[in-house]
């Protein structure tokens, strides 16, 4: 009798421990913003669509482009991410604007939302619409490439009725816009899969993110301990962790808008340009010659062999002196 007490005693040992791990990891506080993304938010505003409130900046510039650019972050980040670039950008518009998508970074994260990229379009027409733009070029990364497209869908389609302005060109960065060559990561993966995605998405760590994070920069110039620090930072607040699953949604309406999205970007009516990090384990080196196959109308700049998923932070000053000469060649 006493062997099985002790079985049942140590079984009842280890699941309590579970449990207050678990606990541990759900109540441990999410990781205090830095300064620099303190001043960034000071540098933005808010604006109500639906019921939620969207975070984004609007900056005048002193360029000769008397248009405006709007920049589309990618997953599972924020407008934080063009920090680098924003400078040069103002140096060439007469207006920046950025935005952090439902869901993400300084943006409301509703739980049990469906977001949806068609949303997300939609709330970038909104603001485009709220600061009264009437001509817009659109420079996007990753999960932003693909909002990008479905804008450029309706545009072609029914340019006249496009809220918030006339899309005038699109630049975009490593983003998996081709079904057949996108590699989500191991996580993205797991975060998809039922039931798992809500355990797993309540167990986010720093050591595990960072991990999975740094994998997709290249070894020519990665975030440092701070910044890694930082982009998590941004991650957690207001749980953005939890959302994490809802937000990949993304994955699966890139298979379903296939033929709607990819024809959008080869029979583009307005200038299309493509800055590519060629150590990019998610959109890996095949991707470059499919995109010259596939979009011959298009311009492509591939980036020194080093430079991997982040372009716009592992290479800033390249970024902006190839997006500069695409604007220099498109006609206004």
């Amino acid at each position: 009798m006493q062997q099985p007490l002790f079985v049942f005693l140590m079984n009842w040992t280890i699941v309590l421990a579970l449990v207050a791990l678990i606990a541990a990891f759900i109540f441990y506080p999410a990781p205090s913003l830095s300064p620099n993304h303190l001043a960034w938010m000071n540098r933005g505003s808010y604006f109500k669509y639906n019921d939620y409130y969207i975070f984004y900046i609007d900056e005048l510039g002193s360029g000769s482009i008397e248009d405006a650019v709007v920049c589309f972050h990618g997953f599972p980040t924020s407008s934080y991410d063009w920090v680098k670039v924003i400078d040069g950008l103002k140096q060439q518009f007469h207006k920046v604007i950025l935005l952090d998508f439902l869901g993400y970074g300084f943006s409301e994260k509703p739980r049990n939302h469906n977001y949806t990229i068609g949303e997300q379009a939609d709330i970038v027409e909104a603001l485009l619409k709220e600061l009264r733009v009437k001509r817009v070029h659109i420079l996007s990364h990753d999960f932003g490439d693909t909002v990008a497209l479905e804008m450029l869908a309706r545009f072609d389609s029914k340019p006249s009725e496009l809220k918030g302005g006339v899309l005038q060109s699109l630049c975009m960065l490593n983003g998996g816009i081709f079904q057949g060559l996108y590699h989500p990561r191991l996580i993205q993966k797991l975060l998809r899969v039922p039931v798992l995605s809500a355990i797993l998405s309540r167990l986010t760590f720093y050591q595990v993110f960072r991990k999975g994070f740094e994998e997709i920069f290249g070894t020519q110039n990665p975030p440092t301990e701070e910044e890694f620090k930082e982009f998590y930072a941004v991650v957690k607040f207001r749980d953005g962790h939890i959302v994490l699953p809802g937000l990949l949604q993304y994955i699966d309406e890139r298979q379903f808008y296939k033929e709607r999205w990819e024809g959008a970007l080869q029979q583009s009516s307005i200038p299309v340009h493509m800055i590519y990090g060629p150590a990019d384990p998610v959109n890996p080196p095949p991707f470059a010659e499919h995109y010259r196959k596939v979009v011959p109308g298009s311009s492509l700049h591939v980036l020194v062999s080093r430079i991997g998923h982040y372009p716009q932070w592992e290479a800033p000053n390249d970024v902006l002196r190839s997006y500069i000469e695409f604007l220099d060649v498109v006609s206004w």
